[in-house]
């Protein structure tokens, strides 16, 4: 009885350990860091963002219909081109107005309620417009695939 004790202590510690190592893979596949090992530690709070859904916006409903009918009206109009890459896309705009001011207004809101996404914005050299790449990861590109279909 004690041997199937020890050994049912045993397993689970195995199986605990091979949850961490899990989703220590997982997060790091979804952040698109491809120079970390697989498998090197996160921090718990990055743990309880893979357990919770790392891919989960925090807006309503109704305040992710705003959301999209302010792209749809305000940013995206002015999109000249748009570049796909492996974990995301850029988004080449007119510089027009205030729009620099609105892209910069629309990433702050953005990373309140989906902080997996990473931001790289350009206001690009000789009157060429304005670059905005969003990306993260091969999950997050299909997050945006998924999204631009109400506001593209």
């Amino acid at each position: 009885m004690r041997k199937v004790i020890l050994g049912t202590f045993a397993l689970t510690g195995w199986i605990l350990f091979l949850l961490l190592l899990a989703s220590s893979f997982i997060f790091n596949s979804f952040n698109g860091d491809e120079s970390k090992n697989r498998f090197s530690p996160i921090a718990w709070k990055d743990h309880k963002m893979v357990f919770d859904g790392a891919l989960t916006c925090s807006l309503t409903s109704a305040e992710l219909m705003d959301r999209k009918q302010q792209l749809k009206a305000e940013i995206f109009p002015n999109l000249i081109n748009k570049t796909e890459l492996e974990t995301g896309f850029i988004y080449y705009f007119e510089d027009e107005g205030e729009l620099a001011e609105k892209i910069m207004e629309f990433i702050g809101k953005e990373k309140q309620c989906c902080p997996f996404f990473k931001f790289d914005f350009s206001i690009l050299p000789f009157k060429d417009g304005l670059a905005l790449q969003i990306s993260g990861s091969k999950a997050i590109k299909d997050f945006l695939v998924d999204m631009e279909s109400d506001f593209l």
